[in-house]
């Protein structure tokens, strides 16, 4: 069965970024709310690998955003980003060197 990167994505990721979401909203940052409401939309629109580069793009930006994050939020982050790192790797095997 071929890794479907999509389906992780919005089966592993979204929930996360959701739970992000709204913390930040409990937290009242709405410019970290923003920001992962963004990411989150570009992975719940993708239906190709492709087109979670961009998402990707942005996560990873996150660390540059000038953002203050909290015990939780840092946590909650930082579960994403591990998340989104297997993810990364995943795409950059050959589909031979999947097993």
């Amino acid at each position: 069965m071929e890794f479907d990167a999509v389906a992780y994505a919005h089966e592993t990721l979204a929930p996360l970024l959701n739970a992000l979401c709204e913390l930040a909203d409990s937290e009242q940052q709405l410019d970290q709310r923003r920001f992962f409401a963004g990411v989150l939309s570009g992975i719940e629109c993708a239906s190709e690998a492709e087109d979670l580069a961009d998402p990707f793009l942005q996560l990873s930006m996150s660390a540059f955003m000038g953002f203050s994050f909290t015990a939780p939020t840092a946590l909650l982050l930082d579960q994403l980003l591990d998340k989104a790192q297997l993810l990364s790797e995943a795409l950059s095997l050959d589909a031979s060197e999947i097993h």
